[in-house]
């Protein structure tokens, strides 16, 4: 990141980081690319959403921190769109953003799937990387993700193909963490029976 940031000094381009799961670390310590600017935040921005901190998905509530002439922009251009936030929607948001206790339980719950899951994963020959943060746990066999996404659906588990989020993704799938708890169980349990009977 200290790389892209010097890199927006020397051309001027706008850098837009996308914090919205910055509060759902597990094994690793989150920081903001403001963290690292040295209170120059010409041309940065970090984006934040409540959807995912707060669970307040449909709320379409969010905000934007860094440079003050870009937010200024961006005000301005919201202002003159129709895009005001209402009043009972920002008050929400106030009350989601100064309760962190919600925002532990839940990081808590993601980890305690996440936990769950990979080790299963494991299990069936799925190499689970970069599965320190998020709400998401990426991985692979080395094969195509379609198969992949066949072999959970024989079991009646619906992943995401790698491939809708680019060409690298294409030997990868997304396991989202958002799944009931008695899902993940369940998911566990029906990956370890398949791995069992082809034992």
């Amino acid at each position: 990141m200290g790389a892209v940031i010097a890199w927006s000094r020397q051309t001027g381009t706008i850098i837009a980081s996308d914090e919205c799961y910055l509060e759902f670390a597990d094994t690793v310590e989150p920081f903001s690319i403001l963290s690292l600017t040295g209170g120059d935040n010409r041309n940065i921005l970090a984006v934040h959403s409540l959807s995912k901190r707060s669970s307040m998905a449909g709320y379409r509530a969010a905000f934007i921190v860094g440079d003050s002439q870009l937010v200024h922009k961006i005000r301005e251009i919201r202002k003159h769109a129709g895009m005001m936030v209402p009043l009972p929607i920002q008050l929400a948001m106030v009350t989601a953003l100064v309760d962190e206790s919600h925002v532990v339980e839940q990081r808590a719950r993601y980890n305690a799937r996440r936990a769950k899951l990979v080790p299963a994963l494991r299990l069936a020959g799925f190499s689970a990387t970069q599965t320190e943060a998020g709400l998401y746990i990426w991985c692979t066999r080395g094969e195509l993700d379609m198969e992949s996404v066949a072999w959970f659906a024989e079991i009646g588990i619906l992943v995401t193909p790698g491939h809708f989020y680019g060409d690298e993704g294409a030997t990868h799938i997304r396991i989202a963490l958002t799944a009931t708890d008695e899902d993940i169980d369940s998911a566990v349990e029906r990956i370890t029976l398949k791995v069992q009977s082809h034992a």
